[in-house]
Parts: C-alpha cells; sequence; structure tokens
C-alpha cells in the first residue's frame, strides 16, 4: 500500500513501543537502495519484539484507528494543485517554526500531502505517522504507522496532526517526543495537552510550544 521509503538516520531514531524502558531498536536490512531500508526489519533488544519495514514503512502493528471525523477534514482542504500545496507547506514551516535546517519533523495523517512540498522548503527528516495516501520514494522520508509516535524522548524538532490523529494519545506521544520548544501544530477543535503552552490559533489550527525543561 505504502512505497515510503526508511531512511537510514531516522532509524536511530524510532523506540520499540512495548511498554517497558525506552530502548533504541537494531535495524537489519534486507533491501536497501541508497542510504535507504526498502525491506527489513527492526528489533528490540529489551523485549525481542520484531518489527518488519515493508515498503520503506516501519510496521509496529496494524494502522491505528483513525478519530471518528477522520483524514478527510483536513485532506479534503488541500487540493491536488503543487501551488496549493506549497502555501499550505509554507504554513506549515511557519508555524513549525522551521526557520533553519537539521531535525525531525513528524507528519500525521493527511499532512502527509505537503511533506514533499515541506521537504523542498526546509532540509529536515520527515516520519510520517498513518500516512492518508502513499508517497513517491524520497531520501529524507520515512514512514511508520501501527503506533504512537514511536521515536525517543525529546527528539523531535516539531510534530504535526491532523483531525484523524490529533486524539488524546497521540498528543500525548507528541509532548512526549517533543524536544524542549518544539512545537505541536493541530487542529483548532482539538482540546491543548498537559506538557505545552499555546502560542497561536485560527479557526483550522493551535501551534503549540513543548515546556522549555522537559518533564
Amino acid at each position: 500500500r505504502y512505497r515510503s521509503r526508511m531512511f537510514v538516520d531516522l532509524v536511530d531514531a524510532l523506540r520499540c513501543p512495548a511498554p517497558h524502558a525506552e530502548t533504541w531498536l537494531v535495524a537489519a536490512a534486507h533491501h536497501t537502495r541508497d542510504r535507504t531500508i526498502v525491506e527489513g526489519m527492526l528489533g528490540c533488544p529489551e523485549c525481542g519484539a520484531d518489527y518488519p519495514i515493508v515498503g520503506g514503512v516501519a510496521r509496529f502493528g496494524p494502522p491505528l484507528a483513525a478519530a471518528p471525523h477522520g483524514a478527510a477534514t483536513h485532506a479534503a482542504a488541500l487540493s491536488d494543485d503543487p501551488g496549493d500545496r506549497a502555501t499550505e507547506a509554507m504554513r506549515l514551516a511557519a508555524l513549525l517554526g522551521l526557520t533553519t535546517p537539521g531535525g525531525i519533523v513528524a507528519l500525521g495523517g493527511a499532512w502527509d500531502r505537503c511533506a514533499d512540498a515541506l521537504l523542498a522548503l526546509v532540509e529536515v527528516r520527515a516520519l510520517l505517522l498513518e500516512p492518508a495516501a502513499p508517497h513517491a520514494p524520497r531520501e529524507p522520508l520515512g514512514a511508520a504507522v501501527g503506533a504512537l509516535l514511536p521515536l525517543a524522548t525529546g527528539q523531535v524538532r516539531g510534530v504535526a496532526l491532523d483531525a484523524a490523529t490529533a486524539t488524546p494519545p497521540h498528543l500525548a506521544a507528541a509532548v512526549r517526543a517533543l524536544r524542549p520548544r518544539g512545537r505541536l501544530v493541530a487542529p483548532a477543535t482539538v482540546d491543548l495537552p498537559a506538557g505545552v503552552r499555546e502560542l497561536a490559533r485560527d479557526d483550522r489550527h493551535w501551534v503549540a510550544e513543548r515546556d522549555a525543561v522537559a518533564a
């Protein structure tokens, strides 16, 4: 279903989602292209769990259930026009404070439609969470399904969640994954989670900043 490729550097930031002490994952590549794991396996040295990488997507389990109103709300707001997507990506980069290169951003659900345009604007690595559509391969892009932000605590520069992925568990996981002063974007209809302070909002989204000192 998905054609995104797992960029090797992103593997270093992934963590086993099982309920135990946070630990890195060991990658075994069965098929690579450049620095990309196309087919392979992620193994947890703590609990022994194995997670396949299939078509470049790390599969921690079945795709997570969406919020009742689903990803269609945001996806419908983005036309297929490249100019519209570029405009939305520029807006997202501003909301996430991506004024300098480097770091990882996580894009939930239908925000994947802005991924290519965002990567054209700023040099970051992007992890798509429960992506809403297939993606053409691109080196700094990875994808994961079946887990709530399976990333190291304090690792992520910014997280954008859509209507489908901005559930309370996803929001709490996003706060945990954000580095101090990292930014979180979510629909305006969603309650602000603990651990962040609101910076701004409009009729579509709010943007919040992680506490300066991580919990």
